[in-house]
This record gives structure tokens, C-alpha cells and sequence, in this order.
């Protein structure tokens, strides 16, 4: 995109290249584009056809006893043949609003494009430009309004008291700066003699300043009036200035301020050419203001990525160690890598200097600046000019780099290019190296560029063709992970909204690329931004890992946006049923082990000392020292401990903790839902997939279990310590190898409910939720007997309690009519289906904007899709095992209790 030379040296002037002059507002002596702006000989006879053509209305108009007489009387003698600069501007707005025959807000207040334009050239062929220049300094004092008695349109002249400035900052007032800019030397001097004249209010003053910025002090005098900010006066302001100090004074004044209209790329570049790099901090700061993503509207309404862009794109033309630093610091904006790299090309030994102290603490710009070197190697030569920790941050990032794969050990895949090129937004050289196998090697740019073309083609849906598969299975996996999750974020910060941005995860990505994806996804708040967490869920479904399927079920168990928790339960369907499991079959398959060895938990060596970690009723880590005593926490490792050991076991029990803190929850959940629906496991899955899990057994053991034979004979028993089992009497017990285990739920204890709360009492054995002590109800013969029961109807409630019962398994029902719903439902295990009615309902996107609700009827169906009332049920509660009708009773009336307190 630049026009700079390729010199060494520090360039000290800013130059606007020349694709961007064209969005330059010119100033004489600046940046000109080529060919040169030049007065169109035509536009005198296409103005002169209008006005024969719409003469008659704007001579009515001017005829108007509510029009100005002053403003009047001028456009008289301009339509006489009198060259009057006001009486010119007067006659180009009335015409401007009879042509368009618009509506008065949009046109004679923003003046047409082609009309505006043409009337500011017309001017300067019939009188010349300093005529122009003088009509032009007077159009926005002049307005057509409604007469307030009449209705009808009058010619104003009061347009210096409001806030918009209509022509001079639309393409009229453009078109004139510009014209004045290249004008001959005596053309331009006899404008600026003659808009000396014309110089009556601040508003005025304003507009001259901005057609004639060269005329330093008159833009002195703007500046020490300070026009109001973020009006179309502060706008040309900006335009007009022509040093630091001005800004100096103006932001001693709290004035110099980037706002929302001011963000736009013609008024930036004609800011910094003005000024200079002193413009830097203040677009450093307008950059901070563009930080807002939710606020991504259009120029004038908002801040977007295209306003960032624009403040990267002017900051990298400022030749300044302060204006690249701040470019480098908003790198992962949209537009700062773009900026970057402009700058480093325009800047060549200025971004060596600066690199190279970024360089140790930033990936990107240790990239950067061994890309740069690469292109550049006359830079070399200049290193010695770097003073120590520059040249020693230089060839650290030099010994970093691992040598390329000569061209026989490059997959064969990768050697020829691919139909379509890598993505423009992904230069190989700014991502991090992909390691051979082995590591002694790196995959060459070329090659690299080749895969990323490769990557393009991904889908989520279908492996790679096999020799792609197996020149991907030639590459180190983690570097190759390292490199896809740098490509995500990457393309994530330019904005980039391609699908290789995402897609490329199932190809590249390991098991810490799955974590990655869940917290991503579990981390979002709302419906903004929620695309990439969406299609990182796709990913996750794609890869199958036991890692990846686990971030899938805490996704639809914890992310908060809905969209997030729907899709995410119905990829885990998919992976269920493609592996013919269930949901909770497939769940007791994904807990990690987390690297515990067995059923003693961790144990964490200090060196001279060492401790063991075990895990409380909730699964909390909890630490034993080398006596079994049991610890508040963990200590942090003191001078006497192995400085390496015993800093590696405090960060391992930390990251234990983190791990574990994402599954305890769930897995406590699920295990009382289990008792709850009276879920069974066989013998063998009871063993594999509890007893003998690292993680799982410290639940086991705090629960008391059933074994069935035949689905008749039962058996209470425990785990113990040591993983056998035991009776109610402490006894050993053998389970059968045949026959399934359930969690025992009291009322399946009977009378052996008290010896085993006993025996859990004697060994302080705490229950990570209610089950021996679990309160029980029961039906009456008359609510078993009918298909309602009333002994919970009329009862006010908060919507809060009631929707509690979603963490016990019941589930709201369809939104109704206004996006309302009106009940709650729970599934028995025998299939069938308990309803409870509320009123008034609440809203589904809102609930909490209901808060009081009312309970109505609680009744039954036999399957899910019955409506009450629309046909006769057969199910009565009776219908109901003992377990599920107590625990749907205890749950109403938890939620009653709530009320009531």
C-alpha cells in the first residue's frame, strides 16, 4: 500500500502515500493526489439550466414575506447579474431545495452531491475562486425553513446559530478547500484578502479557517475561542490546525478530544498532517474509546472496527517511537497487525530499535522482528547501533528459531501449492513455527503457506484426505496445536470472519485446544460476540476426545446464553448416539482421572517433607501432612524444601484444584439425580467406571449403595477405604459379578435406615448430598387414587424457588401465547409425566420480571405430550413408585417452605 523508499535510515516526516490522498482534505503545501483537483467548465452552464428550469419557484420563495429581507435582497441582485458571494449562496440553497423537490431536513441541510458540488464550481468559472471561496463562507449561515405561520418554505438567515455546518463540511466545503489548495499564487492570495471580509461570527470564522488553513492566525484565533465539541465546528477545526502547540493549548483546555463524529479516516489524516506526531496520544486514547465491541455501529453513531482501522491505519504515517508503540500495543485490535506491519515496512530501523525491546515479552513482536530481519538483512549492519539488551533480545529471538526441514523431509503434501492460495490475513511468518516430529526441524514458510491453504478446506464433518492425513501426522502435535490456536486467536483479533478461522481447530487442535474451546464457551455472558464460542462447539464435537465430549456436557451444564447450552446438549446427543449410549451413560464415561494415582488421591514431594492430597464430601482437594493430619491448606514452599520439586507440587495441587472445581459439582449433581430416578448400573460399569476411578471413589465411598439380582433380591452395601465392601454391620461383603447397583434411597433401606446412619456417624463419614437423613413423604390413598392433588394449589411462591427445580431434574414447558410459560414438568422414570401449573407464568426470556407466582393444580399424564383437559388420562399417582412420589412431594414443598420463610 505505501509509496515510501526503501532507505535505512529513521524517517522523521510524515508522508501520506498516495492510495490514501484521495482521502486527504488537501491544505496548501501538503499531500496532493495525482492528477490534481481542477475547476469543471461545465458545471456554469449545467447550474445555469437549473436555474432557468426552477426560477419561477424560487422566486416565490424569495417573494415570501417570511424570508429574510437582508438575505433576500442579496439573492435579488445575485438573479440580477450582481456578483454578491452572499446573494450566490442564498440562490444555490433555494435552488438546491426546489430541484430536489425532498424532504427540507434531509436536502437543504445537507446539500445534494452533485449540486453542492457543481455550484462551488460554477462560482469559480462565472467570478473566479475567490468569489467561490467568499459564497462558500456564507452558504451556512443560510437555511430553508418552514414559516411557522404560513407552512410554507422561507429563505433564513440565521444558520450560524445552529450546531450543523452543511456545506462546509460536506462535499461543497471539500471541493473548495481543495480547489484553493492547488490555486495559482495570486488566485489563492486575493481568496484569503477577500474572506478577511467574511469572518463575522465564530461559526464563520471556523468555516474560512478551514478553507484557508494556511493562514495560521486565524486558525490561532478558532483555537482560542474553542468551538463546542462533537459539532460539525469541532470537525473542521481538527481540519485546520497546524501544530502541536495548538494542541497544546487546546487540550490544556480539556478540548482535544477524538469523539464518535470524529473518528472517520479523511478527518485523521488530515489531523496528522497538520500536526504531526503529537497527534499520537490522542488517538491512542480514541483507540481506548473504540474498545467497546458491543458498540460496533457506523460512523457518527458509534464506534466500530472500521473506525479502529482507520486510527491504526493514521497512526502507522506518524514517525514516532511513541506513535509504534502504541500501534504494537493494540496488535490483537482489528487493523493493528495491518497498521504494524505498514509501519515496520515504512519504518525499517525504527521497528528493529522497538522490536527488540518487545521482543522478550511478547510473542507477536519476537515474530515480528524475525520476519523483519529475514526480509531486511541489511539491518544487520545496523545492530551494533542497538545498545545492550536490544542486540542480546535480537539473538535470542535468532537462537529461537529452529532451522527449517530440508526439502526431503517436507511432506509431500505440502510441497505443491494448493489451487487457493493462504489467506492474506495469515502470513506465515507473523504465526509461530511448526515443528517436524522430532523438533529438530521446522516446517518451511512455503510449506506452511500450503497448509494454511489446506486448512481453508476444513469441515467439522470430514477428515482430511489421506495424504494430507498423513503429512499432518508428520508434524510435532503440540507445536502443531501451539500454531492452530495462534491462527484462532489470530483471526479472531483482525476481525477475520472466515470459517478457516474456526474449522482449523478440529485439524490441528490437542486436549488443551478443547479446554480452551469450553472456557471460551462457558465464559460468554450474553448474545454478543457468541458466533465463535457457537462454532468452537462444533469443534469440540468433531474432535470425539474424551476432553473434548467432557467440555461439551459442562458447556450445556453451565454456559448461561441458552443458544450456547442447546446446541451444545444436542452435539452431546449426537456423540451419545453415534457411540450407542445414553446422555448419562456417556457423562460417566467423561470424568477425567486428573493424573491421581488411585485411591489415595496425589502425592505432593517438597523434597524433605511431602503431604497427600484427599478430597472432602463435594470433592474439594484437601491436604494431609506426612502424620495424616489434616491441614487448613497447603504450605508454600520454604527455603529448606527442593527448589524444584516443591515448587512443581504447589503449582500441580493449584491446577488440581482449578481442574477439579469444573467437574465436582456436576458429578455430585448427577449422582443424586441417579438415587433420584433410581438409576441402575451393571456390576461391571459399577466397578470401572466408580469403584476404581481415582476421582470418583471419594464419592463412593460416602454413599450407601443397593445390589440387585434379578431385579428382586437386594443388598445394602458400602465401599470401604481400601475399595471392598461392607454391610450395615461393618461385615465383608462380596458382590456378585451378575445383577446391577443403584444408589439407595432411604425409603429402599427400610428399617436398616437407622443402623447405617449410625455406622456413617461412627466414621464421621459426611454425604456429599441428603440421603440417609433425607426427609420422605408419602401419597394419601385419596391424591394415590385421582390424577391432582390440591394440597399445594393457591400457594404463593417466588419465581426463584420454583425454578429451582430445574437442578432436580424437572424441566419449564413450551413457551405459550407472548412468549409466557405457564408450567413445569418431571419425568418419572416409568415414563410418566407430573405437570405443575403456575400463575400468571412468566416471561421466557425474563423470568425474574414475574417474580410472584401462584401454584395451581399438580397432575399427571401418562406421556409427555398430554394437555389437560383436551382428553381423559389414565394415570393416576398411584401410578407413582414410593421413591418418585416422595421426592416430587419433597420438592414441592421445599419450594412452599421457601416462601414461607
Amino acid at each position: 500500500m505505501s509509496d515510501h523508499p526503501p532507505a535505512l535510515d529513521e524517517e522523521n516526516v510524515l508522508t501520506v502515500p498516495e492510495a490514501l490522498r484521495g482521502e486527504l482534505l488537501l491544505r496548501r503545501g501538503g499531500a496532493v493526489p495525482n492528477p490534481p483537483p481542477r475547476i469543471d467548465p461545465s458545471a456554469a452552464r449545467r447550474v445555469r439550466d437549473r436555474l432557468e428550469e426552477g426560477r419561477a419557484a424560487i422566486e416565490r420563495m424569495l417573494y415570501h414575506l417570511g424570508s429574510d429581507p437582508r438575505a433576500v435582497k442579496a439573492a435579488r441582485a445575485y438573479l440580477n447579474g450582481e456578483p454578491d458571494p452572499r446573494g450566490a449562496a442564498a440562490v444555490a440553497i433555494v435552488e438546491t431545495h426546489v430541484s430536489r423537490g425532498e424532504d427540507l431536513d434531509i436536502w437543504t441541510r445537507t446539500w445534494a452531491v452533485e449540486n453542492a458540488v457543481a455550484w462551488v464550481d460554477a462560482w469559480a468559472v462565472e467570478h473566479g475562486p475567490a468569489f467561490a471561496a467568499c459564497a462558500g463562507a456564507e452558504a451556512d449561515g443560510l437555511v430553508v425553513e418552514v414559516d411557522k405561520l404560513s407552512g410554507d418554505y422561507v429563505l433564513k438567515a440565521d444558520g450560524w446559530t445552529q450546531k450543523q455546518l452543511p456545506w462546509a463540511t460536506g462535499p461543497a466545503g471539500k471541493r473548495m478547500r481543495a480547489l484553493l489548495a492547488v490555486a495559482d499564487e495570486s488566485d489563492h492570495a486575493e481568496a484569503v484578502e477577500r474572506l478577511a471580509g467574511h469572518r463575522g461570527t465564530r461559526q464563520q470564522r471556523l468555516v474560512v479557517s478551514f478553507l484557508v488553513p494556511s493562514r495560521q492566525e486565524w486558525v490561532e484565533e478558532c483555537v482560542r475561542e474553542r468551538p463546542k465539541r462533537d459539532t460539525d465546528a469541532s470537525n473542521l477545526l481538527w481540519c485546520s490546525l497546524g501544530s502541536d502547540r495548538q494542541l497544546a493549548r487546546l487540550r490544556g483546555a480539556n478540548w482535544a478530544h477524538l469523539g464518535d463524529h470524529e473518528v472517520s479516516l479523511e478527518i485523521l489524516l488530515t489531523a496528522a498532517e497538520g500536526i504531526g506526531p503529537a497527534l499520537a496520544p490522542h488517538l491512542a486514547a480514541a483507540l481506548e474509546e473504540t474498545g467497546y465491541e458491543t458498540r460496533d455501529y457506523v460512523y457518527g453513531a458509534g464506534f466500530n472496527a472500521s473506525a479502529r482501522r482507520a486510527i491504526s491505519q493514521v497512526l502507522s504515517l506518524l514517525p514516532s517511537d511513541e506513535a509504534f508503540t502504541i500501534v504494537a500495543d493494540h496488535i490483537d485490535r482489528p487493523g493493528g497487525l495491518a497498521a504494524l506491519t505498514e509501519m515496520i515496512e515504512r519504518f525499517p530501523v525504527r521497528a528493529l530499535r522497538l522490536l527488540a525491546r518487545r521482543s522478550e515479552s511478547s510473542e507477536p513482536a519476537a515474530r515480528l522482528l524475525s520476519a523483519h530481519l529475514r526480509a531486511r538483512p541489511e539491518l544487520r549492519a545496523r545492530l551494533a547501533e542497538l545498545d545492550d539488551q536490544a542486540r542480546s533480545a535480537v539473538e535470542a529471538v535468532e537462537a529461537a528459531r529452529v532451522p527449517e526441514a530440508p526439502d526431503g523431509l517436507v511432506p509431500k503434501a505440502f510441497k505443491k501449492a494448493a489451487k487457493d492460495a493462504a489467506p492474506g490475513w495469515a502470513p506465515p511468518a507473523l504465526l509461530p513455527q511448526i515443528l517436524m516430529r522430532g523438533r529438530e526441524h521446522a516446517l518451511p514458510e512455503a510449506a506452511t503457506a500450503n497448509l494454511l491453504a489446506a486448512l481453508g478446506k476444513a469441515s467439522p464433518k470430514r477428515s482430511p484426505a489421506g495424504p494430507l492425513k498423513e503429512a499432518l501426522d508428520a508434524l510435532d502435535p503440540a507445536s502443531l496445536a501451539r500454531f492452530g490456536w495462534a491462527l484462532f486467536e489470530h483471526g479472531r483479533s483482525v476481525g477475520e470472519e472466515s470459517r478457516t478461522v474456526w474449522t482449523q481447530l478440529c485439524w490441528t487442535g490437542d486436549e488443551e485446544t478443547m479446554r480452551r474451546l469450553g472456557a471460551m464457551a462457558r465464559a460468554a455472558t450474553g448474545q454478543s460476540h457468541i458466533k465463535m464460542p457457537l462454532n468452537g462447539l462444533e469443534v469440540l464435537a468433531a474432535s470425539g476426545s474424551d476432553v473434548a465430549v467432557l467440555q461439551l456436557h459442562l458447556v450445556a451444564d453451565k454456559a448461561r446464553p441458552k443458544r450456547l447450552k442447546n446446541k451444545a446438549g444436542k452435539l452431546l446427543n449426537q456423540v451419545a448416539q453415534a457411540r450407542g449410549l445414553t446422555l448419562e451413560q456417556l457423562a460417566d464415561r467423561m470424568v477425567p482421572d486428573f493424573g491421581l494415582d488411585g485411591a489415595d488421591g496425589m502425592t505432593l514431594d517438597y523434597g524433605p517433607r511431602s503431604f497427600r492430597v484427599g478430597f472432602d464430601e463435594q470433592l474439594r482437594p484437601v491436604v494431609y501432612d506426612d502424620k495424616g493430619k489434616l491441614r487448613k491448606s497447603l504450605p508454600k514452599p520454604g527455603v529448606q524444601d527442593d527448589p524444584e520439586l516443591a515448587p512443581a507440587a504447589h503449582r500441580a495441587f493449584s491446577g488440581l484444584k482449578k481442574d477439579v472445581r469444573g467437574v465436582a459439582a456436576d458429578l455430585v449433581r448427577r449422582l443424586e439425580r441417579a438415587m433420584v430416578q433410581q438409576r441402575r448400573w451393571s456390576t461391571d460399569d459399577f466397578r470401572r467406571l466408580f469403584v476404581e476411578h481415582p476421582l470418583v471413589c471419594h464419592l463412593v465411598r460416602r454413599l450407601v449403595w443397593l445390589h440387585e439380582q434379578d431385579g428382586r433380591a437386594t443388598t445394602a452395601f458400602r465401599v470401604a477405604e481400601d475399595r471392598s465392601f461392607a454391610d450395615a454391620d461393618d461385615e465383608a461383603l462380596t458382590l456378585p459379578d451378575s445383577g446391577a447397583v443403584l444408589i439407595a434411597h432411604p425409603l429402599r433401606l427400610g428399617e436398616t435406615a437407622a443402623a447405617w446412619s449410625e455406622l456413617f456417624a461412627d466414621y464421621e463419614i459426611l454425604q456429599p448430598f441428603p440421603q440417609l437423613g433425607r426427609p420422605v413423604d408419602a401419597l394419601t390413598d385419596e391424591e394415590g387414587a385421582g390424577d391432582r392433588i390440591e394440597r399445594f394449589s393457591g400457594v404463593e411462591v417466588g419465581v426463584g424457588a420454583l425454578l429451582r427445580l430445574e437442578r432436580q431434574g424437572w424441566r419449564r414447558d413450551a413457551a405459550g401465547e407472548g412468549g409466557v410459560q405457564t408450567s413445569i414438568r418431571f419425568d418419572s422414570p416409568n415414563g410418566l409425566t407430573i405437570i405443575l401449573d403456575v400463575y400468571p407464568g412468566f416471561p421466557v426470556t425474563a423470568p425474574a420480571d414475574w417474580e410472584e407466582q401462584t401454584l395451581d393444580s399438580l397432575w399427571i399424564a401418562d406421556h409427555d405430550a398430554y394437555d389437560y383437559g383436551t382428553k381423559k388420562s389414565k394415570a393416576t399417582f398411584a401410578g407413582l413408585d414410593d421413591v418418585t412420589a416422595s421426592e416430587v412431594l419433597r420438592a414441592l414443598a421445599d419450594v412452599v417452605d421457601d416462601a414461607k420463610a
